[in-house]
Formats: structure tokens, C-alpha cells, sequence
């Protein structure tokens, strides 16, 4: 019987056991060990493998266990809220999906044989130290030669640079009289396969966080590799690079969330046993409120994600702005609470100890990552300002929809299919588009048991405001296009976006994780229970001027403690800090030692 995710995140939850025993292979005290040490977390990595984490990166029908997106999610959130530095570490599994992307059917079968046998520890050789995200201005040189190619240049920085097994990267095969957008060409290059002196590391640089990864680079001189290598046509290597950096940054949300429960976890339980003024400091008004605020943007997040993933089967061609919405707006909402949270928990959050809630603060670095990989949030929202005027155009011509598949966390979708991902979706939202038919269904919602009259009107009216909001947006995107200061060019640079325009971006992120919150609340409130249903976290929400900002005194006193004991609920039972039940492992509860540990379990 098939797995749901939140089965198999409590399937791994048991195997990897409780972060808190030191015995296990994931600890918190072994992670803050090695990070002093910079030190990459090896036993952690060998622990996923026994648990088959590589096999969900490879399609079914290749012979792995890659069927739904939410999957990955639910996996990666696991190992985050443990220790980044083996999420990170052994995520880069994921950059095979360039192979299901662009690869032919040989190319297929063999990476999938090699990957579940175990074999591949891929590094995405995008970077070259001269020109950062800029990747068409790449110099990195792979020269055909008798179908050959040869490939000779540096990449960095990269994660798994020295480490890796294979090698995704790309490689300039035209000439200058080729167009710049197909200058460059993929290729999935098998280090093994290469001669000595061919490929070599380039030495680790310090990192602010992740301080156990392999952050180096991969440096190749005269390294011949045959035809077979390259993913994908001659010239075609900028396209993919972009589509599968397209999913990547959707899936990088797991990694937000993770490092999110863990900050919350760490500094909710540090409170409430820490006395102050006659008293628990978690009941401190201006503490509950910020734990609170805390949870329920993590809540927000779950929601952006979540429907992300479902996008992914439903929506695939419209990730070329969604993908990079999602991962700007769930890091945001992260980061801030991790402000916050820093703020609320004082001195200690600057101690590095375990003793002292060290682990707070190497969340609080290592989580920092995920708003600068992948595609930096500046080139996030370039990405989705430049397709503004397409979002405009296209907002309100969508044909009617039956939008329950992509809310319904309980809906069946279709297997996932990455090589359906385009790098323009012509303007297409299926979140934004959505919105008309949920102000319209929560327009026929009656009052009931959970949801009385007086919230139901004050929902509407937060639904239709949202409507409102969005359509003014949309709006000002056609007034900054119209203003000759937006158009004149001001600068020598070929990157002309107008910082207006990127506002726009900014506040389109906050509005998307919005609606998404109200579809999910809409489709989902006969099965969640009661705390969901009352709706009451949703009109916090969408009473937020920026869904990710939030200051002192925004939240009434009975919605704060309302929230506040519903977070804390979810932390003194083990469970997931989120609107669906998702078991943590026990306190105290060892690693799973064997399949059959893990079955019984």
C-alpha cells in the first residue's frame, strides 16, 4: 500500500529517531559537534541511505519510488529540523532530476541503475567564481571534438564540489556568433570515468552556515568526455539549467520548514521552563504573542508548500513564477521568525553551546542559506517581475475550474513528470486564477458548529479585500510600464528591471501564500479538527499586511493564546508544528536499528 507523506515522514521520524538522544546518528549534539569542527555529518549521510532517501529522487517508472512531490517534501522537512548540513548534503540527489528533464532513454535507465544501487553523489556545477548568477556570461569551455567534448574550467562555489561522484554542469560549446541563450550545453559527467588529473576539487571555503558541507568546487583540465554525457541537445544547456532550478527552488520550502519547527521547538520549550517574574517566561504576554505569531507563520508557510507540491502535478508548465514565489515567500516567513525568535529568547540566542540552546542558533544560520541558493532572492524576484505583464495579461481569462484537486490534500493527483516544466508559463497562476472561485464559495459558506456568523463575515470580507489587493497589483504593473522613467534606461548593465516592478514581486508573494491558505482552509475543514476549522489562524493571517511581517500588539490576546496553545499542544505531544497530525519520534526513542525495527515500529 502506498505511502502518504505524512506516513513516510513519520516512517523516517522512526528510523532516524529522537534528535535529542545522542546516541543516534542525526543528533542535535553530534550536529553541533561537527559544525565546530566543520566537519561533513558522514554517519547522518550513511543513515539516510540505509533508509533509501536516493530512491526518491528516481521516477517509478524507472524502477524508484519518485511519484509524488510531496514526498520529497515531507522527507526533506525530517531531515532539516535534524541538521542542514545532511539535508543539504545529500539533497543534492535531487539535481538527477536534470537527467528525467533532458535526458534520452539510455541515459535514463543508466543513471537510474547507478542511482539505486547507490552510486551517485551529484554537485551542480552552475556557478564560475566571475560571474555568480549571471550563468549565461559563463566562460567554462566544453569544445566538441569528434564526438567528444573537452572540457576545460572551474566551477564554484558549489555544494558537494569535491565529494561528488558526478558532475551536472554547464559548458560553453558555441562560439561568439552564437546566440547567448544557446551558447552553453549540459552534461552529467561521471567523475570515474575521467582520467587522472583530468577533474580535481577545489579547496573548501568557511561559511557563515552550513559549516559541515562540502562548499568548494570542481575544477576540469583537457577532461575528455564522449557525446553520451551531454543532457539534452547542443545549445539547449541554458533552458534546462533554468527549468530544473524551476523545481529545485519549490522544493527547497522543505528545507525552510524544517529549520523553522526546529527554532520554534527550541525556543518554545526553553521558555516554558524558564522562570521569570514569579512565573513560566512563555506567559509573559509580549513571549506569547511572539510564539504565536511564530506558529502561525509557520502555518502560512505549510500552506505555500504544500499546494506547491500539488502544483507540481496539476500546474507543472506554470512554475516559471510560482516555483520562485514559493521559495521567496516561505524562506521570508522563516527568516523573520527567526528575528523574532532571537529577539524573544534574548542573550541566548548568541551562545553556540548546546546547554545555552545552541541549536537555535545553528538553525538560525544554516536556515539563512536557503533565501541566497538556488537562485538568490533578488534573482527570484527579477524572474517573476520580468513575467509580470504576462501574469497581468493572462489574470481573469482562465476557463472555469474545478480548483478542489489542487486545495484537497486529500485528492489523488497524477504521478509527477519533470520534464513537463517549461521555463515560461505565459503568464499562468493556477493560485492566482483561483482566487474569484474561492471569494465565490466562501460567499456560500453558512455558519456552523466551528465557524460562527460574525468570523464567516469577517472572512468574506478579508477574501474580498484580498481579491481587491491582487487586481490592484496587477494594476500597477501596467502604470510602471506606461512611465517613461521606468523605461528609460539608467544604467550600463543589461539587467534593467525596474525596482518597481520587483516591489510588485514582493507584495504578488505575500498576497500567493495568502490565497493559498484560504484554499486550503476552503477544501480541508470537514478533516482537519476543530482548531483548523474555526478558521480563526486564517483571519490572523489575512489580516497581516505582509503575510510574513508581523510586530507586537497585531494579534488580539485570545487569538494569541489561542494559537500559543495550539502550538504548544503540538510540542509537548510530538507532533509536527502544522495543520495536519505529523508524529515526531518519541523522546528518547533510538535510530531503528533494521527494516523489521522500523515495520514493528
Amino acid at each position: 500500500m502506498e505511502q502518504s507523506g505524512t506516513e513516510l515522514a513519520e516512517a523516517l521520524e522512526e528510523w532516524l529517531g529522537d534528535p535529542e538522544e545522542q546516541a543516534n546518528s542525526i543528533s542535535f549534539t553530534d550536529a553541533l559537534a561537527l559544525d565546530e569542527r566543520d566537519e561533513l555529518p558522514a554517519a547522518g549521510i550513511d543513515r539516510l541511505r540505509a533508509f533509501g532517501f536516493n530512491k526518491y529522487f528516481v521516477p517509478e517508472r524507472l524502477g524508484g519510488k519518485l511519484r509524488s512531490a510531496e514526498d520529497i517534501l515531507m522527507l526533506t522537512r525530517v531531515i532539516a529540523r535534524r541538521d542542514m548540513n545532511v539535508a543539504v548534503s545529500e539533497s543534492t540527489q535531487v539535481w538527477m532530476m536534470l537527467a528525467w528533464i533532458g535526458g534520452d532513454a539510455a541515459q535514463q535507465e543508466r543513471f537510474a541503475a547507478t542511482m539505486l544501487r547507490g552510486g551517485v553523489v551529484p554537485c551542480l556545477a552552475y556557478s564560475e567564481p566571475g560571474h555568480g548568477a549571471d550563468l549565461a556570461a559563463n566562460s567554462f569551455r566544453a569544445a566538441p571534438d569528434a564526438g567528444q567534448y573537452v572540457l576545460d574550467g572551474e566551477k564554484w562555489p558549489i555544494n558537494r564540489g569535491r565529494t561528488s561522484t558526478h558532475v551536472v554542469l554547464l559548458g560553453t560549446t558555441g562560439d561568439a556568433h552564437t546566440p547567448a541563450q544557446r551558447r552553453q550545453s549540459m552534461f552529467l559527467v561521471d567523475r570515474a570515468e575521467l582520467a587522472p588529473g583530468e577533474v580535481s576539487g577545489v579547496p573548501r571555503v568557511p561559511t557563515y552556515g552550513l559549516r559541515g558541507c562540502d562548499i568548494s568546487g570542481v575544477a576540469f583540465t583537457g577532461a575528455r568526455v564522449d557525446g553520451s554525457a551531454r543532457l539534452g541537445t547542443e545549445g539547449e544547456g541554458l533552458e534546462l539549467a533554468l527549468r530544473g532550478l524551476l523545481i529545485t527552488r519549490t522544493f527547497c520550502t522543505g528545507l525552510s520548514l524544517g529549520t523553522g519547527d526546529t527554532m520554534l521547538r527550541a525556543v518554545s520549550a526553553f521558555l516554558s521552563g524558564r522562570r521569570l517574574y514569579d512565573g513560566a517566561a512563555d506567559e509573559i504576554p509580549y513571549v506569547t504573542e511572539s510564539l504565536a505569531n511564530a506558529y502561525l507563520s509557520l502555518l502560512l508557510a505549510e500552506c505555500e508548500s504544500l499546494v506547491a507540491m500539488r502544483g507540481l502535478h496539476l500546474y507543472t508548465e506554470q512554475f516559471s513564477i510560482w516555483g520562485n514565489l514559493a521559495k521567496v515567500q516561505v524562506a521570508r516567513l522563516v527568516d523573520t521568525n527567526s528575528k523574532v525568535l532571537a529577539r524573544t529568547l534574548g542573550a541566548r540566542y548568541f551562545l553556540r553551546a548546546a546547554e545555552h540552546v545552541g541549536t537555535f542558533q545553528k538553525m538560525l544560520r544554516d536556515g539563512a542559506v536557503v533565501s541566497v541558493f538556488d537562485g538568490s532572492e533578488p534573482v527570484c524576484l527579477d524572474s517573476i517581475a520580468l513575467q509580470l505583464p504576462a501574469l497581468a495579461k493572462a489574470y481573469g481569462h482562465d476557463a472555469a475550474t474545478d480548483w478542489a484537486p489542487l486545495y484537497d490534500l486529500r485528492a489523488e493527483l497524477p504521478p509527477f513528470a519533470p520534464e513537463r516544466v517549461a521555463v515560461f508559463g505565459r503568464g499562468r497562476d493556477a493560485v492566482f486564477a483561483s482566487l474569484p472561485a474561492l471569494v465565490d464559495r466562501l460567499a456560500a459558506l453558512t455558519p456552523d458548529a466551528h465557524c460562527d456568523a460574525d468570523r464567516l463575515t469577517a472572512l468574506r470580507e478579508r477574501g474580498a479585500r484580498l481579491r481587491e489587493e491582487l487586481e490592484a497589483l496587477l494594476a500597477r504593473v501596467q502604470e510602471v510600464r506606461r512611465d517613461p522613467a521606468d523605461r528609460a534606461r539608467t544604467a550600463e548593465s543589461s539587467k534593467t528591471t525596474s525596482p518597481r516592478l520587483i516591489r510588485i514581486a514582493e507584495e504578488l508573494g505575500s498576497v500567493h501564500a495568502k490565497v493559498t491558505a484560504l484554499g486550503v482552509w476552503l477544501h480541508n475543514r470537514e478533516h482537519l479538527g476543530a482548531f483548523f476549522a474555526e478558521g480563526e489562524w486564517l483571519l490572523a493571517a489575512l489580516d497581516r499586511a505582509q503575510a510574513h511581517q508581523y510586530e507586537a500588539g497585531t494579534l488580539g490576546p485570545g487569538t494569541a493564546r489561542r494559537l500559543f496553545a495550539r502550538m504548544d499542544a503540538q510540542r509537548t505531544a510530538g507532533e509536527f508544528f502544522s495543520l495536519r497530525r505529523v508524529r515526531t519520534a518519541a523522546p528518547g526513542a533510538r535510530e531503528a536499528r533494521t527494516a523489521g525495527e522500523l515495520a514493528a515500529a
